[in-house]
């Protein structure tokens, strides 16, 4: 467990551009009220700086700054270049978005700039470069962030994009024969005669070419990801003493872009939206929000900082009482070391007028703050117990931007989305309490005993020689259906399946059945309804002893070669394979013929924790999430429920000074941080 500092950070996101003068010190004293600590400031306001070309106003926010100073609060500072004022848009009309269809979109909300846009950049970094100057050796500046959600909204499609995107292809490909060969370009008489034939496949469907399609997404990732790195780079350069962070979106399903590609070399200081969402029963929603924290750790050894933090949501004043400070709670558990409340105040306006912040609109504290200021002084109280907590993971989770984007563009096969194999790994992994890294398996940068891919439908020859040596070399490899179908041209492979990675694997998946449905007319209370039966019964898994009542939409058809069967397919004509395991090297090659389902995995990984001696974190029901921070526990309650936690030993609790001789009662939403064996 490697220790890091003893401060957890509370803070909010404050926009004192949209309060008058005289409210600021009375909001700063509430917030030391609060106990907080951190604040973000500066994001969504670039015209608030530089109101026109060139000219700054910065004098009114060195008072903000010189208020918080003398608060002894820390200050996160985003370089607000998104969204773009509107003088940058008129000057230079090239910077705006440009639709699927061709049609220029007035930049009339958020988020409608073209970030790879060369004008946009030069302004971008020239205002970039006057805020961190000006700000630099400020007391109160502990980072910056890289500017606010970096990867929403959409990419642009313009005249000027396309040309950048060309030059893109002349990188990537060296010969325009290489081109055609890689998109297949001979099918339906689509071959390019010169890179200035490419045009983005947006044209007239949804999901155009799936060559071509992989190739745009990665273009687009591209260019955000060098926009992250250009302002990076300024910050380093002009304010070496600060840490960069930011709140970027590359997870965003309609836009994104691959964060692990070059995460490293970008954030010093992970950072993230934390949004759980106003319904905790809601598990995807809940552990999303975590996933989603320990995609952006991936593999650094340090914690993350949640710059925004659930408050309110649109329309929904607040999510159930207690439920806020939960959330923090549990963050902590992800490896958090800052909770920072979005918003301070309910916006007065604007498109997040009914996202509610921890004051009412009419500037008065709501029932939210007091939770935010029970977890912040209870941070007080904890802070020998070793927090931020740090793990050092035996289980790495592979996660993939591009099989992604491969299996969108391809919904009529890949019916079970990626991201829903991501998630059912995740809360099989997480319902142990056990915990993982998030891991780019072309640059796997530490050892683990066990590697799960669920889902990787692209394998490229870079990711797949990675895992034929993690195997070799003793690790434990889990890939579930739909895995190694396309190779990094998002075409099909012309070999058995897993792609590139049969022998490791031991199989042959090259076949697959759907149960089929059919419809019929029944008659209910007078009234004709549809009735959906199955023409061919599901199959069932029998793992062990055990028969697994789960829901099979989609298997594959596995011919072992050299694999040995863990698991099988019943209630069909014949027993199939259903999970197999090969011998490979020093290590072992899973295969699961279904798509991720917690229950399936959470089976499955509990024989492997066992046989590689994978230490499982502390016993809980179900919905309570606990971790071991050397001899403390710290056990959250996630559930509308009261739940009851067996001890090993006994316990005092931090907060509550209680003692627990063998088991402990947990309130709804509860938290209890355990001393253990006192």
């Amino acid at each position: 467990m490697t220790r890091c500092l003893d401060v957890i950070y509370v803070g909010t996101n404050y926009h004192p551009h949209d309060w008058p003068k005289s409210r600021w010190p009375e909001d700063i004293d509430l917030m030391k009220e609060a106990g907080f600590n951190l604040v973000r400031l500066g994001h969504l306001c670039w015209d608030s700086f530089e109101p026109s070309e060139g000219y700054y106003t910065f004098e009114w926010f060195d008072e903000v700054m010189q208020l918080f100073n003398d608060a002894g609060m820390k200050v996160v500072l985003d370089i607000a270049t998104r969204p773009s004022p509107t003088w940058l848009h008129k000057k230079y009309p090239e910077i705006d978005l440009v639709d699927r269809n061709g049609n220029r979109l007035p930049a009339v909300h958020r988020y409608m700039e073209d970030v790879g846009n060369p004008m946009f950049q030069e302004y971008a970094f020239r205002f970039a470069e006057a805020i961190t100057k000006r700000y630099a050796e400020h007391p109160a500046l502990y980072a910056f962030g890289l500017c606010n959600e970096v990867g929403s909204g959409m990419p642009s499609f313009s005249t000027e994009a396309r040309k950048r995107y060309v030059q893109w292809l002349r990188r990537k490909y060296d010969s325009i024969e290489q081109l055609n060969k890689a998109w297949a370009s001979h099918r339906w008489s689509r071959s390019l005669n010169s890179f200035e034939d490419a045009e983005f496949p947006v044209a007239g469907a949804l999901n155009g070419a799936p060559e071509r399609m992989l190739d745009m997404w990665r273009f687009f990732s591209d260019e955000q990801l060098a926009y992250l790195h250009g302002l990076s780079q300024i910050v380093r350069k002009y304010a070496p003493n600060a840490r960069e962070s930011t709140n970027h979106w590359g997870e965003h399903p309609g836009y994104g872009f691959d964060y692990l590609k070059e995460y490293g070399n970008i954030f010093d200081l992970p950072g993230i939206g934390f949004y759980p969402g106003v319904n905790p029963e809601d598990r995807n929603a809940l552990f999303g929000a975590c996933f989603g924290m320990i995609h952006r750790i991936g593999e650094l050894d340090k914690p993350i900082w949640c710059l925004e933090f659930q408050t309110g949501s649109f329309g929904a004043y607040a999510p159930p009482k207690g439920s806020l400070r939960m959330y923090a709670y549990l963050s902590l558990l992800f490896r958090a070391e800052a909770v920072c409340a979005w918003t301070w105040r309910s916006m007065l306006g604007g498109e997040e007028q009914y996202l509610f912040g921890l004051l009412d609109h009419d500037g008065r504290p709501g029932r939210k703050l007091d939770e935010y200021r029970r977890f912040a002084h209870e941070m007080e109280i904890l802070k020998d117990v070793g927090l931020p907590y740090m793990p050092q993971p035996e289980v790495a989770l592979a996660y993939s931007f591009e099989s992604f984007k491969v299996s969108e563009n391809q919904k009529g096969y890949y019916k079970t989305a990626y991201i829903e194999q991501m998630m059912q790994t995740f809360l099989a992994i997480n319902s142990d309490n056990v915990d993982c890294n998030m891991v780019n398996l072309r640059n796997i940068e530490k050892n683990y005993k066990l590697l799960i891919v669920p889902g990787h439908c692209m394998m490229d020859e870079a990711t797949a020689q990675s895992i034929r040596q993690f195997v070799e070399q003793g690790g434990t490899v889990v890939m579930t259906a739909y895995s190694a179908k396309v190779d990094e041209h998002n075409r099909v492979f012309d070999t058995s399946l897993p792609g590139r990675l049969s022998d490791v694997f031991g199989i042959r998946a090259n076949a697959f059945e759907r149960p089929i449905y059919h419809h019929s007319d029944v008659n209910e209370g007078g009234l004709q309804k549809k009735k959906m039966d199955l023409r061919r019964e599901h199959p069932k898994i029998r793992i062990g002893n055990e028969n697994l009542e789960i829901t099979i939409d989609y298997y594959e058809i596995l011919e072992p070669d050299t694999a040995e069967i863990l698991a099988s397919f019943t209630n069909l004509e014949m027993e199939l394979p259903a999970i197999t395991v090969n011998a490979y090297g020093k290590g072992k090659a899973v295969y699961v013929a279904i798509p991720a389902q917690i229950d399936l995995m959470n089976k499955l990984l509990n024989q492997f924790y066992v046989q590689l001696d994978i230490q499982k974190g502390p016993e809980t029901p179900m919905g309570v999430t606990a971790r071991r921070i050397g001899e403390y526990v710290m056990y959250v309650n996630t559930t509308s429920l009261e739940q009851s936690v067996t001890l090993s030993g006994s316990g005092k609790g931090l907060t509550t000074d209680r003692i627990y001789e063998s088991s402990l009662q947990l309130a709804p939403y509860e938290v209890e941080v355990c001393q253990m064996n006192i």
